[in-house]
């Protein structure tokens, strides 16, 4: 993978409050994590993602609190993110809300990202580490689920319960803080983290949404990702040329190839080396952008389609089930 992983240095306070009620003082966990106290100066830091995780790893270890990532998430408001937490809050729906963090939440850490997948029924919110091993990361991955479940129960006003919680760790030895914060089904040693529930729920209205704030805060959010640095690398070159061409262009692989004056089987082999392929971005594009056009309810399906390069509908419908689970029309009515 290209380039270290970050996160914002605003991440940290949360863990030290949490490890300050028990009796640990700040600067005895920045010691075991060799972080300079200096980089919280400024709030516009960041820090590798690796160490954060591995903060939570001491919180754990120095209070002597097995669960405590499930309780730096309890006590965590989603408002604490910074802009991405205030654009999530002020969504319309929980689905709105879910697909807002999935967007954003690179310009707060982008060592690690959610997916929102839908199938008939279910709705799953993966949270997958891009360059770190997910069994590695028990008290981050259960920070972020308790905190998630936390704030969708708060912000709609719904005491629901999931159908299940996954985790790729091991299972601890005590699970009675799971059981009381999910009160659902919690599987350890799985493929991915992730909450499963209702799909129903995302159509949940959030309590204090402000539709005029949202659009304002949205606007900033997309202006901050696009002022992300980018890792460099092959796939990010492979992505821009994307970007272009996906509007009436040539996104083939050959066409891109050209541009970047390779044949296709090597920009095959040096993408497979970055662990991604050119159909792999090429769907991961059309794939965020065909659920941004279906929120918009004046597009009509077939633009949709035709916006995304497909040569029609049929295709698109049938890409947009592979990837969601679900087709077109039915991912609309949830979200319009």
């Amino acid at each position: 993978m290209q380039g270290i992983f970050t996160i914002s240095v605003k991440a940290i306070e949360k863990i030290t409050s949490a490890a300050a009620i028990a009796g640990v003082a700040p600067v005895e966990l920045y010691r075991v994590v060799d972080l300079d106290p200096a980089m919280l100066d400024d709030p516009d830091n960041r820090i590798p993602f690796s160490q954060l995780v591995e903060l939570y790893e001491q919180g754990a270890r120095l209070t002597g609190d097995d669960d405590f990532g499930l309780h730096v998430g309890e006590r965590t408001s989603v408002k604490m993110f910074d802009i991405v937490g205030y654009a999530v809050a002020n969504s319309r729906t929980l689905g709105d809300a879910l697909s807002r963090a999935v967007r954003y939440h690179t310009i707060w850490n982008d060592g690690a990202e959610f997916r929102l997948e839908l199938d008939d029924a279910l709705a799953h919110l993966v949270y997958r580490y891009v360059d770190l091993n997910g069994a590695e990361c028990r008290q981050d991955s259960e920070m972020t689920m308790s905190m998630l479940i936390k704030f969708a129960r708060e912000v709609t006003g719904v005491d629901w319960t999931p159908r299940e919680v996954c985790f790729q760790h091991d299972a601890p030895p005590v699970i009675r803080a799971h059981e009381r914060i999910f009160r659902a089904p919690v599987r350890f040693s799985m493929p991915v983290s992730k909450l499963v529930f209702d799909r129903a729920l995302l159509k949940l209205p959030l309590i204090e949404a402000d539709p005029i704030l949202s659009a304002v805060l949205d606007r900033h959010a997309e202006e901050l990702l696009a002022k992300l640095p980018r890792r460099g690398g092959l796939t990010d070159e492979v992505r821009a040329l994307l970007r272009q061409a996906i509007n009436g262009g040539d996104p083939s692989l050959e066409a891109v190839s050209q541009q970047l004056n390779l044949s296709p089987r090597t920009l095959q082999r040096k993408l497979k080396e970055e662990h991604t392929s050119h159909q792999d971005l090429l769907d991961e594009m059309r794939r965020d952008l065909s659920v941004r056009y279906l929120r918009e309810p004046e597009m009509a399906i077939c633009e949709v389609a035709y916006l995304l390069g497909f040569s029609e509908p049929s295709a698109f419908h049938r890409a947009f089930r592979r990837w969601t689970g679900t087709t077109p029309r039915e991912y609309r009515r949830t979200y319009t």
